[in-house]
């Protein structure tokens, strides 16, 4: 029961999705309370990870990295030749996002509940 409260106010303060030629790198930034930051210092962030990965309506990706600020994440993209397609992501939730693509270019996208789907040419 003190584990389930621990992990019910994940609080995600932003992300950030890389769009690039070999995969797209989503990062989610969040806060935990002092009691959730204890909960991950006795027990590890796998009992977060359930919460953050639930975030994604999408099983293909992987788990770069999950700690006590922020977890990574990697989408694969297709290469097309002269270009790579990134089919985009369903989001449980809206969240603001911030996209940057090749050369710097950067976006923000306000309370949305996709990470858009992407055509690159290289």
């Amino acid at each position: 029961m003190l584990l389930a409260t621990l992990l019910a106010l994940l609080t995600i303060t932003s992300m950030n999705v890389h769009y690039g030629y070999s995969n797209v790198t989503v990062t989610v930034n969040y806060s935990l309370n002092g009691l959730q930051k204890v909960g991950v210092f006795l027990f590890g962030a796998k009992n977060i990870e359930k919460e953050i990965v639930g975030i994604f309506n999408a099983t293909n990706f992987q788990i770069e990295k999950i700690d006590m600020n922020k977890a990574i994440f990697k989408f694969n993209v297709t290469d097309c030749g002269d270009y790579v397609f990134f089919e985009g992501v369903k989001l449980n939730g809206k969240f603001n996002l911030t996209l940057t693509f090749p050369g710097n270019v950067t976006f923000t996208l306000n309370d949305t509940d996709m990470i858009p789907e992407v055509y690159l040419f290289k």
